[in-house]
């Protein structure tokens, strides 16, 4: 019995130690990490970002892209895409209150998108009729059609330049737009002849530019500006007392007159106010009222000031024309327009708004817009009349203003000028 019991007792005596043996191997082999090579971390994948264009999800759809042709309707580019003419009649509908479906402009840029199944078809259509807006027109499920604007970041510029052929060429030179230059060139209208600048003249600007995605898409409003001209010094600091954005000299003074000197961006005089012009289509002498500015067709014709649209019609001799009231004083006649802008008659128009587009409609032989001029009920010789200015700065508004003119002179005086001497412009003290 002793030896059994022995033998059962020596045995759980080595089963232990064996146990034990295992059990301290097991540890070692866990914590030395020289026998082991690390266990793999396992592989998590990242979720992907969606991709959108115009708030519509990509992975959803195939997308081709074009730009409106000349003569394409709207029917032209989706029929391909299986939407039924039932469809593109109820779109051509309910698209009149957005934007129809009609007015596709040639070059314009759209997008479709599309599933590919078994067929194509269209469930977006997006046309963009310019850089900070698109409309689209929903296809799939129920038909919608919505205008969407793009968020637009507005920073501030400057550039300054040394006139050598034109403000045109200066301002284009170091990248600024067609609109920078009018915009300059409008600011200085009645102080600064534009078309007879001298070499030598510099101006510098701190102006906004407006940017979609980082590209830009126009320009704001010019903060500050400074003119050379014939080493005469021309400033002008945009402020506003409560009445809107104007434009003042140093002193408080508008540097801006009631009326634009040129209605039409960037043109030029092909011919002045005469009594006894030559009439190149009548062939025979007759006055010449007005003062015609020379353009390409389809340039953009400004209301010289504010005002109402009087007249806005077609007569043979003045072919379209818009008449505009500004107050019992003064009136402004805009004629031969190859078409009239969207304002209508008996409309109030701003100073800048565009009226209409030149054309030579009417009894004219060249592109160009014949700006007519009425003072006290009689035709006038406009470039030769002595305007009223701007609303003056109101003397409760001057040390406000002051401290916008020491601002913007900070900010045009930082501006480097390559052909100054160093750190000496006219505007330093």
């Amino acid at each position: 019995m002793n030896k059994k019991i022995a033998g059962i007792a020596g045995t759980a005596l080595v089963a232990v130690a064996v146990t034990f043996f295992i059990f301290k191997s097991q540890n070692n082999e866990v914590a030395d990490p020289e026998f082991f090579d690390e266990l793999p971390e396992a592989s998590i994948e990242e979720p992907v970002e969606p991709q959108f264009k115009f708030g519509i999800p990509l992975d959803l759809y195939e997308v081709e892209e074009g730009k409106i042709k000349r003569n394409q309707t709207f029917a032209d580019i989706l029929l391909p895409f299986n939407l039924s003419h039932q469809d593109i009649y109820s779109i051509d509908r309910i698209s009149k209150d957005v934007h129809s479906a009609r007015n596709l402009v040639v070059g314009k840029p759209y997008s479709i998108f599309y599933t590919n199944d078994s067929i194509k078809t269209a469930s977006y259509f997006v046309y963009e009729p310019n850089n900070t807006e698109y409309v689209i027109y929903q296809l799939s499920d129920s038909l919608a059609v919505y205008k969407e604007t793009r968020e637009i970041e507005v920073v501030e510029k400057t550039m300054a330049g040394l006139i050598t052929v034109s403000l045109d060429h200066s301002i284009r030179e170091q990248g600024g737009s067609a609109a920078l230059v009018n915009a300059v060139a409008d600011l200085y209208g009645w102080q600064i002849d534009m078309k007879t600048l001298f070499k030598g003249d510099w101006f510098k600007v701190v102006y906004e530019e407006k940017l979609v995605d980082g590209k830009s898409v126009g320009i704001g409003n010019i903060i500050g500006a400074e003119f050379n001209h014939r080493n005469n010094d021309y400033k002008a600091y945009a402020f506003d007392q409560g009445d809107g954005l104007n434009y003042f000299d140093e002193l408080g003074m508008s540097n801006q007159k009631a009326f634009l000197r040129y209605p039409v961006e960037f043109s030029r005089i092909s011919s002045r106010y005469n009594p006894n012009r030559f009439h190149p289509v009548l062939k025979r002498r007759t006055p010449h009222l007005g003062t015609d500015f020379a353009a390409g067709r389809g340039t953009p014709i400004k209301a010289a000031g504010d005002g109402i649209i009087t007249e806005r019609g077609y007569t043979k001799g003045n072919g379209n024309y818009v008449k505009i009231k500004h107050n019992s004083t003064y009136t402004t006649g805009y004629l031969h327009m190859s078409k009239f802008s969207n304002l209508k008659k008996g409309q109030r128009v701003k100073k800048g708004d565009v009226i209409g587009y030149v054309g030579k409609t009417g009894l004219a032989t060249g592109y160009h817009l014949c700006f007519r001029f009425w003072k006290r009920g009689q035709q006038v010789d406009f470039l030769a009349e002595d305007l009223p200015s701007e609303t003056h700065l109101k003397e409760d508004q001057m040390i406000k203003f002051e401290t916008v003119v020491q601002l913007t002179d900070k900010k045009l005086n930082d501006i480097v000028a390559p052909w100054a001497e160093s750190g000496i412009t006219a505007s330093n003290e």
